[in-house]
C-alpha cells in the first residue's frame, strides 16, 4: 500500500509540535552542554574554539536542510507546499564534518578535536528522535503490528526502536568516555553505529523520497556517514601515525 501526500500530511498534523520542539530545545542544550565540557581538553585558545564551535554549528544547520531540496517525493513537495523546510540530523552530521575539516585544511590546523564531539552529537540525536516520537514525523510502513500515527494504520514504531538503539549507542560512548577508550575515535565510532542503525532502519521506514539503485535516498546518506565513520577508524587506528589534519 502507497501512502499519499494527504496521508503524510495528516500523521504529522496528528503529533503534539510543542512536545517536539521541547525535545529539540533540550537535544541542544544536552548536545552543547557535552561538547562544551569535553572541549575543556583543548589546548586551542578561546577564539579557535568559538570559531569551530561556529563552523560545526553553520555545517550542522546547513546540512540538515539541504538535502530535502534533492531527496524528491514528499519530501521535496512539502518544501514547496509549505515555509518549513523538512531536516535531517544526518545531513547536519556530513556537513559539520566536512566544513570542519575544510576550515582546518585551509587553516593548516592538525589539533584533533574529534572525541569532543562524540557524546554531544549522540545525545542530541537520541532526544530528538523522541521528539520524533511525539512529532509523528519518520514513521514506519503499514505492518500486522504496531501502532496508528494518526492515519488509521497499524504502523512499525521506528522512532521508538531507533530511539532505544541511540540511547545505547549512547550508554556505549558515556562508557568509552570514562574508561577512555578508542581516543581520537570516539567520534567515528558514532558515525559507523548511527550510520549502520540508520541504513537498516530505513528499510523499515515508510518511503517519503525518491529511492536510487534500489536504495533510498537517505540510505545513501546514512551509508556515506558509516564508511565516513569505519574509513576514519581505520586510519587513526593506534598502529598508525597518522600526520595528516584531523577534525
Amino acid at each position: 500500500m502507497e501512502i499519499t501526500l494527504q496521508q503524510h500530511i495528516e500523521i504529522l498534523e496528528a503529533g503534539n509540535r510543542i512536545a517536539y520542539q521541547i525535545c529539540v530545545v533540550l537535544a541542544a542544550i544536552v548536545g552543547g552542554w557535552f561538547i562544551r565540557q569535553d572541549s575543556k581538553q583543548w589546548t586551542l585558545s578561546e577564539a579557535q574554539r568559538l570559531t569551530l564551535f561556529t563552523i560545526a554549528f553553520i555545517g550542522a544547520m546547513a546540512g540538515a536542510a539541504i538535502p530535502a531540496h534533492f531527496a524528491g517525493g514528499f519530501v521535496e513537495e512539502l518544501t514547496l507546499l509549505t515555509p518549513i523546510t523538512p531536516k535531517t540530523v544526518m545531513g547536519g552530521i556530513v556537513f559539520s564534518f566536512l566544513l570542519v575539516a575544510a576550515y582546518k585544511i585551509a587553516v593548516g590546523n592538525h589539533y584533533d578535536t574529534s572525541d569532543a564531539f562524540a557524546r554531544g552529537a549522540i545525545s542530541m540525536m537520541a532526544i530528538g528522535r523522541i521528539a520524533c516520537i511525539f512529532q509523528h514525523c519518520c514513521y514506519g510502513k503499514v505492518s500486522d503490528w504496531g501502532m496508528d500515527f494518526g492515519d488509521g494504520l497499524q504502523r512499525i514504531p521506528v522512532q521508538y526502536i531507533e530511539a532505544i538503539a541511540l540511547f545505547a549507542i549512547l550508554a556505549f560512548i558515556q562508557f568509552c568516555h570514562v574508561k577512555n577508550l578508542f581516543p581520537g575515535r570516539r567520534l567515528f565510532l558514532v558515525f559507523l553505529c548511527y550510520g549502520s542503525l540508520r541504513f537498516v532502519m530505513e528499510f523499515l521506514r515508510e518511503p517519503i523520497a525518491d529511492q536510487y539503485l534500489g536504495l533510498g535516498f537517505y540510505q545513501w546518506i546514512a551509508l556515506t556517514i558509516a564508511l565516513i565513520g569505519l574509513f576514519q577508524l581505520y586510519k587513526r587506528r593506534p598502529q598508525q601515525r597518522f600526520q595528516g589534519v584531523r577534525i
